[in-house]
């Protein structure tokens, strides 16, 4: 595997994140593909995915748009003196079939990007670490010490159900606040009912 770049982008905290993205979205990685190319020693690679929106944090995309050619890279090493300074790119980068919160920008000719460097927040469940997201072959061994290059596997949905009515239930609660009378009372309800349907989930895990 090659070596990260030195002098790597300092990661954006939570309200950088925030306040830089043009929309924030909660989605399904419906699609990614990856083309590579080199610089001298310098490995790039960029990232293309299609992504299904299950819910909106901010932006004016609605749940179920499909956006595509939202964009994401990274580059490494290969050389073997010590590499000069360089962003390595976005790190985590999600799978195909995972469900990852996304922090967007608009780029000039209108396209989405990934906020660099860390414009993705996995599932806590998910494995940032996996070499597959960077865009490495795993090496799998058979019984015969045959060695065989695997593709990039798509990865089950790492949000569970309890995971995922939290993450509904609390823009709705934020949202009932703001509304009177009876129709704070219906989203507070629906809320509740969502978040207590969470911790059945948890409890009967």
């Amino acid at each position: 595997m090659a070596d990260v770049a030195g002098a790597d982008i300092a990661p954006l905290s939570a309200e950088e994140l925030q306040n830089g993205a043009t929309d924030i979205v909660l989605a399904t990685v419906v699609e990614r593909t990856m083309t590579e190319t080199t610089d001298g020693d310098w490995l790039d690679r960029r990232f293309s995915f299609t992504i299904e929106v299950e819910d909106v944090l901010k932006g004016s995309h609605v749940r179920g748009d499909r956006i595509e050619g939202v964009t994401g890279w990274n580059r490494s090493w290969t050389g073997s003196a010590p590499p000069p300074p360089s962003g390595s790119g976005h790190q985590p980068l999600p799978l195909q079939g995972e469900v990852a919160k996304f922090h967007l920008e608009t780029t000039e000719d209108g396209s989405m990007q990934i906020m660099l460097p860390n414009g993705v927040e996995l599932s806590s469940r998910a494995d940032p670490t996996d070499p597959v997201r960077i865009g490495d072959v795993v090496i799998i061994s058979t019984e015969d010490d045959d060695e065989e290059e695997a593709p990039e596997a798509n990865a089950v949905d790492p949000f569970g159900w309890d995971v995922m009515l939290v993450l509904l239930a609390i823009p709705i609660m934020i949202g009932a606040f703001k509304q009177p009378g009876a129709a704070r009372w219906i989203l507070l309800g629906v809320s509740c009912l969502m978040l207590g349907g969470a911790a059945a989930i948890i409890i009967l895990a």
